[in-house]
């Protein structure tokens, strides 16, 4: 049978691509690579050094480690035979006892997903060997099978034992934010940082220190143990944060398998349906080390973002982890619920000497409300506040009844009694002006906020913009437009399409020139006699001359209808304006000028200084309120309530 034919399997340089680029994209996932190696190197320190710039010319990332290093030999028994098996050969623990944690033996070639050249630097033992790896060479090749690599040095050194990886030609196409790249490295590793210290431009890797609510095991920095049947032995500790978690790496359980991450975040063991305290989820972050995952059955996939949790013992963790999430979550409602009640109570005092003032079953009944209230598991500081004020005056407001009855039934030689139940009157009315004040002077600080921090003037459907902010509170705009509603404005219409839809009486033929693409941001009847038009421009942004003429397009196409084609009952006779809300108003000389000599179409307003007009007016306002009644707690809560805002 010597000349049976045979079959062969070949691997092309494509190969190459599918384990390393594809695989291993991004700085994190590829750099996480190589802390393992230098774990499983017996490295008691690595050193990670970032450019500034990925992009510019000669930028490297450079990996450190001071661990035991590999000779030639190692490089090319061990190193560069992918999918070498390190544990099953040179078993589960290295020289000094630490668990490894390389499996699969593809690691190496991570440094192709972020890179084309990676250098290798290897001292052992007075030797020195190091070379490099062309990724756009590899994966041009038809067959990588025995490919032969020639060192660049080969060569004896005085350097201690450790190797260097130098990744060169990167592929990355930001900057790296080294805040944000320290962090989801930190959350990578459940490694102590007295066994291997990493650091990276000269800073030390260090655990987050988050602030918990609720913390099991309470002690920070303790974990509990436990035996799962069908598992193994695990450690785990698990916490509530005080406020909802943003950053998704850090929402849900963080598995790690021989002290690295195994399963990727928010991950809550595929809880499904509806449980007691689920708004916790939202709150609940923690770490399991189940080593038993990375054991003899390897539940973990290859890029490490994932575990088979339908596979060998990952089902056990999997409903262990289950039952721990309801029983946690269980318990920090209970505690959140207590806590919230406690915190209400204590903090706003303000508002039971306010219903300490109420009849004894109004009382009762407004305590109660606010003691359920406050046990809402979405219940928030800032919430309970607006509620429980609304609540109450609610109640005063119907109080007003109870006056009037005693009003009528004083006797005219009863002055005294009547002077005091006119001036409750009047301390009601004042509670009931500065609660609106209040309220708007909160709104006021948050139209501060979005200015500094540039909200777009127009977004996508469903998010917040300017256009949307200001028709919402249109008393922003001034105090003329006190009275107007979110559904008196038009926003974003057609100009031409509007006016021919909503302007010109159906009964007249009017045949508009072309059609106008443009689109109008706000468009409001004022008053009887007024229309505006309001050309919105991003905070921060100067006003510049394509604006301008814009607005004056508007204003003035729609007064030429309302002149010439007739107009609907609703618009006839009116005048119109615009108003431009933008930056830098007079530091474009031209722009300037333009606004100067069209001035009879339109002003031009800042952000900051309709801020600051829409600022000085209502706190006018609520110091006249305050003078109403100084002394009552009523009002004085309302003062206490502005000031911690």
């Amino acid at each position: 049978m010597s000349d049976t034919r045979k079959l062969r399997m070949r691997f092309a340089g494509r190969f190459i691509d599918l384990l390393g680029h594809q695989m291993y994209g991004g700085a994190v996932p590829a750099v996480a690579e190589f802390i393992a190696n230098s774990w499983d190197a017996d490295a008691t320190k690595v050193e990670l050094s970032f450019p500034d710039d990925p992009k510019a010319l000669d930028s490297k990332i450079i990996v450190r480690d001071y661990g035991i290093g590999m000779s030639f030999d190692d490089l090319n028994n061990f190193y560069l035979n992918i999918g070498y098996e390190r544990r099953k050969i040179r078993g589960e623990r290295t020289a000094s006892g630490r668990l490894v944690m390389g499996r699969k033996g593809i690691g190496k070639l991570a440094g192709f997903g972020i890179s084309d050249i990676v250098t290798l630097h290897s001292v052992k033992d007075g030797k020195l060997v190091e070379f490099s790896m062309d990724y756009s060479a590899l994966k041009t090749m038809e067959e990588v099978d025995k490919f032969e690599i020639l060192p660049d040095k080969d060569e004896s050194s005085s350097e201690p034992n450790g190797v260097t990886v130098i990744l060169s030609k990167l592929s990355l196409e930001k900057r790296i934010n080294l805040d944000q790249f320290m962090r989801s490295m930190a959350r990578r590793f459940a490694l102590n940082t007295d066994e291997m210290l990493i650091e990276i431009n000269g800073k030390s890797l260090q655990k987050e220190d988050i602030e918990l609510d609720l913390r099991v095991p309470a002690e920070n920095g303790n974990w509990q143990e436990e035996e799962i049947d069908g598992f193994g032995k695990i450690r785990f500790w698990f916490g509530f944060t005080k406020n909802t978690i943003q950053d998704p790496e850090l929402r849900g359980a963080s598995v790690f398998a021989r002290g690295r991450l195994a399963q990727n975040t928010p991950f809550f063991f595929n809880l499904t349906g509806g449980i007691s305290g689920q708004v916790g989820l939202e709150y609940l972050t923690g770490q399991i080390e189940a080593n038993p995952l990375d054991d003899s059955f390897d539940c973990i996939a290859t890029d490490r973002r994932a575990v088979n949790w339908q596979f060998g013992k990952a089902v056990a963790l999997e409903a262990w982890g289950r039952d721990k999430i309801r029983e946690l979550c269980k318990q920090w409602k209970k505690l959140r619920e207590d806590k919230n009640v406690q915190t209400f109570k204590n903090k706003y005092s303000e508002y039971f000497s306010r219903i300490d003032l109420l009849p004894d079953q109004e009382k009762k009944d407004v305590t109660l409300a606010l003691d359920k209230i406050s046990r809402l598991e979405r219940i928030e500081e800032s919430d309970f506040k607006i509620i429980a004020s609304s609540v109450i005056s609610g109640i005063e407001r119907e109080s007003v009844k109870k006056i009037i009855r005693r009003i009528n039934v004083t006797s005219p030689s009863a002055l005294e009694e009547l002077m005091a139940a006119v001036k409750e009157w009047d301390v009601i009315s004042a509670v009931s002006t500065a609660e609106l004040v209040v309220g708007r002077i909160e709104i006021i600080k948050k139209f501060d906020t979005y200015i500094k921090e540039r909200l777009r003037e127009k977004a996508g459907r469903g998010q917040l913009d300017m256009q949307t902010f200001l028709k919402e509170h249109a008393w922003l705009l001034g105090h003329e437009y006190e009275q107007l509603h979110p559904a008196d404005f038009y926003h974003e219409h057609g100009i031409d399409k509007w006016i021919e839809d909503a302007l010109i009486d159906a009964d007249r033929n009017y045949s508009p020139v072309k059609q106008d693409q443009r689109r109008f941001d706000l468009l409001v009847i004022k008053n009887e006699s007024q229309i505006v038009v309001l050309e919105l421009m991003r905070p921060g942004e100067p006003a510049d001359y394509d604006h301008v003429m814009r607005l004056n397009l508007y204003v003035t196409k729609i007064q030429t209808a309302i002149n010439s084609a007739g107009t609907s009952s609703k618009f006839r006779n009116k005048w119109v304006s615009g108003i431009l809300i933008a930056d830098e108003i007079i530091s474009d000389p031209t722009v300037s000028k333009t606004i100067s000599d069209l001035r009879g179409n339109f002003e031009a307003v800042s952000w900051n200084g309709l801020l600051q007009s829409v600022q000085a007016r209502y706190k006018e306002f609520f110091d006249v309120v305050k003078l109403r009644a100084p002394e009552d707690p009523r009002i004085a809560g309302l003062v206490n309530l502005e000031q911690e805002n």
